[in-house]
């Protein structure tokens, strides 16, 4: 219903549902790691952050569901839903950045350093060309998923209207003229780092969820 909402532009139908959706998970946690249609989940978490939310907290878990959501249907062997849900991430990689930013910081980071630590930073245990920036980090993450599309012609027709469609078209040309600019790093490279830090962030997204449904 939630979806179907979005589709008619019914925004008042899809908070709704879209809010019942969000506070099941928050009380069945452990079910959004092995869903049916986690495409489907993931897109509803992800149109929701269209909505203007006062509170900060509310949109991170709405990005970071949508991305363990996204990534378990990138695990399928159907190429459209493979494209549709790399094609997804890039855009919550990028776009949705802010919302995701700190849970990517957090994953590349040494359990064993502070924080506060230069040196900790720098023993990060991530490969010694790894860019330190993070915004560069998501970067190379979202070239690694652009690369991993199979069709990347039709990937856009995935999307069901023209707003969609054009943020994937924008967030495609930001991902690839800006890793065009970083010429010291190799294309081949930069899907290798950006897939480092995606295991990353899918690992302490795991983990979250885990810990979350534990204390319950």
């Amino acid at each position: 219903m939630a979806w179907t909402a979005f589709g008619t532009q019914d925004y008042t139908s899809l908070e709704q549902h879209g809010g019942d959706i969000y506070n099941y998970f928050v009380h069945h946690p452990a079910e959004i790691l092995n869903l049916d249609s986690p495409l489907l989940i993931g897109k509803i978490f992800q149109v929701c952050l269209g909505f203007q939310e006062p509170d900060e907290d509310i949109q991170e878990v709405r990005a970071e569901n949508a991305f363990i959501c996204f990534s378990q249907a990138l695990k399928t062997n159907k190429t459209n839903i493979h494209d549709e849900a790399a094609a997804r991430l890039m855009i919550l990689l990028i776009r949705d950045q802010k919302h995701l930013i700190g849970k990517v910081e957090q994953s590349c980071r040494n359990k064993s350093s502070s924080p506060l630590s230069f040196i900790g930073i720098l023993n990060d245990g991530l490969p010694m060309d790894m860019p330190m920036a993070t915004n560069t980090k998501m970067l190379f993450t979202a070239y690694y998923l652009y690369d991993s599309i199979i069709d990347k012609a039709n990937v856009n027709n995935e999307f069901v209207n023209a707003v969609e469609r054009n943020a994937y078209e924008n967030v495609k040309r930001h991902v690839i003229d800006n890793c065009n600019q970083i010429s010291k790093t190799s294309s081949e490279r930069k899907a290798e780092l950006g897939n480092i830090v995606y295991e990353k962030v899918c690992e302490r997204l795991r983990k979250d969820v885990e810990m979350y449904s534990r204390s319950m």
